[in-house]
């Protein structure tokens, strides 16, 4: 493989899929990326490709960082590939954009375009969006976007299951005797205070969007006003939750390593 090549996958198909895999920034705090995984042929490290999910600090400033954690943990032969959905800022032209990151002697970014020999090698399937289709082309047609109640009822179910529990064994009888979670712990201290931040600021941007009077009467001005008490609430407790997250960052950051750690 040379430098302008991307090695070939054992499999169309990544060995792993992380929905927010951390990464810690140079300013020391944290964000997360879809992480994905395939092995590689005649090479001796993985293909990764980070998907930019508007979940934290964006990959356009912190492509070192980026770098800097995937050789880290995948190891040093990791081949490195940021992803911007064709919905996001960093896409060109509304379609998806793929990058291979390298890092030069000055431990700076280099940025190489592979969009399309992403797409050669792992098909159009590689363009998914996590547990849906991808937001449609800004030339789709509006019939084609899948409505608001459509992505809610997903988050609903999704929520539904952070805390759902379900039967993890059974009398001979059928009658159930242990529950287990549906939905493993797997979310560090940081990541989870990061993520539930981000996902109560989109919430409440989404609950004012709200028409609570749509009849212009009396009584739904009284509505209008108790919503606004209410979203101004929810964001001031989201700026605290964010608060939280830079203390328990700051402490991490500044605990003493331990000898030999």
């Amino acid at each position: 493989m040379t430098d302008t090549d991307l090695p070939a996958p054992a499999r169309t198909a990544p060995v792993r899929d992380d929905h927010a895999w951390p990464f810690t920034l140079t300013t020391g705090g944290r964000s997360h990326v879809r992480l994905r995984l395939w092995p590689t042929r005649d090479h001796p490290g993985p293909l990764a490709i980070a998907t930019d999910l508007k979940l934290g600090a964006g990959l356009i400033n912190n492509a070192e960082s980026l770098c800097r954690a995937a050789l880290a943990e995948f190891g040093p032969h990791t081949v490195v590939v940021r992803h911007f959905p064709a919905w996001s800022m960093g896409a060109i032209h509304g379609e998806d954009v793929f990058d291979q990151l390298t890092l030069d002697n000055r431990d700076h970014a280099r940025v190489r375009h592979c969009t399309q020999q992403v797409l050669d090698l792992l098909g159009p399937g590689v363009l998914g969006y996590p547990g849906d289709t991808p937001p449609a082309h800004t030339g789709t047609g509006a019939a084609v976007v899948p409505p608001q109640s459509t992505h809610i009822a997903r988050a609903l179910a999704a929520l539904l299951r952070l805390d759902e529990t379900r039967v993890i064994e059974r009398r001979p009888n059928g009658y159930p005797t242990r529950t287990g979670p549906v939905a493993e712990k797997d979310l560090a201290p940081l990541s989870h205070l990061k993520l539930g931040t981000e996902a109560l600021r989109r919430l409440s941007a989404f609950l004012a969007e709200a028409d609570t009077d749509p009849h212009e009467s009396a009584a739904g001005a009284k509505r209008e006003n108790r919503l606004g008490t209410i979203i101004h609430t929810l964001q001031e407790q989201t700026w605290q939750l964010g608060l939280l997250a830079d203390e328990l960052a700051a402490e991490e950051r500044n605990r003493p390593t331990r000898p030999g750690a």
